[in-house]
């Protein structure tokens, strides 16, 4: 199994995104070892909230072979190209950590320092839905990848 991890912070307060996460994840554990850790937001003014948040990141982000933050700024992918970006870090190897900031985004320093960076739309969602967004689109970039049905 592939492993994947999705960083996010804050948590899912609404029951019906919390059970589409749970839809997604469980789908997605056909395809891949798939883990969500849910950090908690930081403290103060802006600037010391995103640099805590990005204190806590770093380490996890550290683990994994492939970094990713999840930015409006980032490379913009669609299904299909998604699921060949995945291709390429599977044939590599390399584990994957994508990372969902807080409603504040990422630190500018972490954001020098990871220099793979995907954007989900160029339209705004809430933090919540964002979430299920990825994984949704994670799944089909999987399906995309077996040939599966789900993707039509």
């Amino acid at each position: 199994m592939y492993p994947v991890s999705l960083l996010a912070f804050g948590r899912l307060r609404l029951e019906p995104c919390r059970g589409l996460e749970r839809h997604y994840l469980d789908m997605l554990r056909a395809y891949a070892r798939m883990e969500v850790t849910e950090l908690p937001e930081g403290k103060g003014d802006m600037a010391r909230q995103l640099k805590e948040e990005a204190d806590r990141l770093r380490p996890k982000l550290a683990a994994a072979r492939c970094a990713v933050l999840l930015t409006p700024e980032g490379k913009l992918r669609d299904s299909e190209g998604l699921a060949q970006w995945l291709v390429a870090r599977m044939n590599r190897g390399e584990s994957l950590a994508f990372a969902l900031g807080s409603s504040n985004g990422f630190d500018p320093a972490l954001k020098k320092e990871i220099p793979e960076q995907m954007s989900l739309s160029p339209m705004t969602f809430p933090h919540e839905l964002s979430r299920i967004m990825f994984l949704e689109q994670l799944y089909r970039a999987f399906t995309i990848i077996r040939g599966k049905d789900y993707h039509k």
